[in-house]
């Protein structure tokens, strides 16, 4: 039993002591700081003990704040206490923990001296290798922090600690609520996430669970309340399975079933971020690509290229104390490390160079002397020499670019505006479109707003409800050749004006004449291919900055050869299907905006309302290209036929909404441009105004095709032309636009 009494723990000494050790970045609910509480450190710490012995102490209450968890998804609850609380804690724990430590099993490794992950993962291995026990249940606790009751707790602690007044301390600890923001939150259940003593709080209520197992000779591994359980049959996890929720019911707490199952070596299985699968270790994708992601950073900051030297070193060091120690059988990921690890540093020699920091080779390899290469390469003078070369190499790439990225700029600046102005884009209550004096004419409410000169509109937009226009005006743009696009409030298009001739019967025939023939199977698979290659090349452009989608792009690589395999449409679609789910889920990683998966219609967050509009834009165009080019917009090849809908449109539109939406938009996304939703969901009108101002500009620029410079909207009109030589000679093969990005 713990027999020290209260005033043998609460002396000055060790309330001096324990200041010393506690985090002095934040302050509590009393908005003391640390200087201000340094200033009278001797008195303040009086006072404490004073107040301490004489019963008088009580904590504050504590400010609650909320982080992002790891996933950036959720949110997680901190709870800072003030200087006086951290230090009161201190001191329990410093006097507590080395009581408890005795007690807890030894297949416990969270928040303990000389116990880490990597031992538990050890552990784990020890346990598969040498009491072959294959078979593992892997869970951890629902809500565990937040789920602990206090008076179990309290009666666990009554049982090993005799002064009574200790227990009431902690006690109070437990029961002091926070404040969120202007709203006091009571505390009945769980421990403060952030409390110095929450850590062995937790240790000892969930001993109880480490114990009922040690004395039914259950092999296990705990970490906090993440644990697995190995055994030799999966009968065996299943029973033990079933006890051990009686045995949590016990002590009010219960298995997280979303993140409970059975599995086996040869399956695999992951814990503490590592994944056991057959004879290897290797790190989860996620945190790996997190820590590849952490490591090109380091080359883009603006520190100097000697401390830069000093972060790659300590990088390594702790690679080799942490990375090194599990995947050092597993040579595709240790490659994948080195690879990173050398393009890391021949983009800070790149930038180094840029900036003429470092002038010369013989500069760059007295430096990169420096690094501890020994500790991950084999070769430091063949690596220090391949890394120089990587470097130089980029640098000589980007002058040849140079030049050609001044011209496509200079043409860029003039053709994003002509192409912005050219369109007429009406998308406000109470506008009334009219003719007058060659002229287009906004008026609200009677009132000129705006007048266009007709010669400088190509393409008008209306949008939603609530807008008039005259039939001057349709006879007009009828005559000129302008089309006419109409958009719902849920940014579909559901009507054209297009002035340009109807299909000829001719042209119409030629197209149901490839219906169910292999040239059939052969154009859809040219539209998925497109589709699927723009979405592959995006992800590598955008792997540039982040080095966070390797994976990403290896999935998608494997699948778009089976494309052209398949021998129906919807086998086809099976695979668009699993390559658009790997294409969204890598957009998460590098979009900065909160985006879950892809919605279609009647979308309510940023991203998906964006991309909508985006694509409601793009639709108009491609299918004034395919009515200019003579094609029927109701004969599809991908999509299914429908007599209401321009399905071709359809299939066109996938070769370019990567290229001209997906990258404007996500673009404006991480550049913060301010797009913002109403009350309802829906983008406002600034916010729409901003899109199509993007993604009208990015239609009129000039990008790379086919060596020579093209405007990206006469692109579109050369595909929908090329798509009808094809139709009327079935010999020709389609070839599909495929950006350069």
């Amino acid at each position: 039993m713990f027999t020290k009494q209260f005033d043998q723990i609460f002396t000055k000494e060790k309330l001096l002591d324990a200041y010393t050790k506690i985090n002095k970045t934040s302050a509590g609910m009393d908005d003391i700081s640390f200087m201000e509480f340094e200033e009278k450190l001797e008195e303040n710490i009086t006072k404490l003990h004073k107040r301490l012995l004489t019963s008088l102490y009580t904590p504050e209450p504590l400010k609650q704040i909320k982080i992002p968890k790891e996933d950036k998804k959720e949110l997680r609850e901190i709870a800072i206490s003030s200087i006086k609380d951290k230090i009161v804690q201190r001191v329990l724990y410093d006097e507590l923990e080395p009581y408890f430590e005795e007690f807890f099993s030894n297949k416990s490794y969270a928040y303990r001296k000389n116990k880490s992950t990597i031992n538990a993962i050890n552990r784990v291995s020890e346990f598969i290798k040498k009491e072959n026990k294959n078979i593992i249940l892997k869970s951890d606790i629902e809500n565990f922090f937040e789920n602990i009751d206090h008076d179990i707790l309290l009666n666990l602690l009554k049982k090993h600690i005799r002064d009574k007044k200790i227990i009431e301390l902690i006690q109070l600890f437990l029961k002091i609520g926070a404040f969120f923001k202007f709203d006091y939150l009571s505390h009945m259940l769980g421990v403060h996430q952030g409390d110095i003593l929450s850590p062995l709080l937790s240790n000892i209520y969930l001993n109880e669970m480490d114990q009922f197992l040690e004395k039914n000779s259950i092999s296990f591994v705990r970490y906090g309340d993440d644990f697995i359980i190995l055994t030799k049959s999966k009968d065996e996890a299943i029973k033990i399975k079933n006890r051990l929720e009686d045995f949590l019911d016990s002590i009010k707490l219960q298995l997280n079933r979303e993140k409970t199952y059975i599995s086996d070596i040869k399956k695999g299985f992951s814990f503490l971020g590592v994944t056991f699968k057959d004879k290897q270790k290797f790190i989860e994708n996620e945190r790996f690509q997190k820590s590849i992601s952490k490591l090109h950073s380091l080359s883009k900051n603006k520190k100097s290229f000697n401390e830069f030297v000093k972060d790659i070193n300590y990088f390594l060091y702790a690679t080799k104390n942490y990375y090194l120690k599990i995947i050092q059988n597993n040579q595709k990921q240790l490659n994948i490390l080195k690879k990173h690890i050398q393009e890391t540093i021949s983009q800070k020699i790149y930038f180094a160079k840029l900036s003429k920091e470092i002038k010369n080779k013989k500069d760059f390899k007295k430096i990169l002397k420096n690094i501890k290469f020994e500790l991950l390469f084999d070769d430091k003078d063949e690596t220090i020499e391949f890394i120089i070369a990587l470097g130089y190499e980029r640098y000589s790439n980007n002058k040849n670019e140079k030049g050609e990225k001044k011209l496509k700029k200079k043409i860029t600046k003039y053709t994003k505006n002509i192409a912005k102005d050219s369109t007429l884009h009406i998308n406000d209550f109470g506008i009334a479109l009219g003719f007058s004096k060659n002229k287009f004419v906004i008026k609200k409410y009677g009132k000129i707003q705006k007048s266009f000169p007709l010669n400088s509109i190509k393409r008008i937009i209306l949008e939603g409800k609530g807008y008039t226009i005259s039939s001057e005006v349709i006879k007009v743009a009828t005559k000129e050749g302008i089309y006419i696009d109409f958009i719902d409030h849920n940014f579909l298009p559901y009507a054209s004006l297009i002035t340009y001739k109807a299909s000829l019967s001719q042209m119409i025939h030629k197209q149901a004449m490839i219906l169910n023939t292999k040239k059939h199977i052969k154009l859809a698979s040219a539209f998925l291919k497109s589709k699927s290659k723009n979405q592959l090349n995006y992800l590598k452009y955008q792997n540039r900055y982040h080095k966070t989608l390797d994976t990403h792009i290896e999935k998608i690589e494997k699948i778009i050869p089976k494309i052209k395999l398949a021998k129906s449409i919807d086998e086809m679609m099976g695979y668009e299907g699993s390559i658009s789910a790997i294409y969204w889920d890598g957009v998460k990683t590098f979009l900065d905006a909160n985006f879950e998966k892809r919605v279609t219609y009647k979308a309510k967050d940023i991203v998906n309302s964006s991309l909508n509009y985006g694509y409601a834009i793009l639709y108009g165009t491609i299918q004034k290209a395919l009515v200019k080019a003579g094609l029927s917009l109701n004969i599809s090849f991908l999509h299914s036929l429908d007599e209401q809908k321009p399905t071709l449109t359809f299939d066109l539109i996938e070769e370019f909404r990567t290229y001209v939406v997906d990258k404007t938009i996500f673009a404006m996304i991480n550049k913060d441009e301010k797009i913002t939703l109403n009350k309802e969901g829906l983008l406002t009108k600034e916010s729409r105004y901003l899109i199509s101002k993007n993604v009208k500009e990015r239609l009129g620029s000039y990008v790379k095709w086919k060596k020579s410079y093209r405007q990206l909207e006469n692109i579109i009109q050369i595909q929908a032309y090329h798509l009808a030589q094809v139709v009327k000679n079935p010999s020709l093969k389609y070839k599909s636009f495929i950006g350069k990005y």
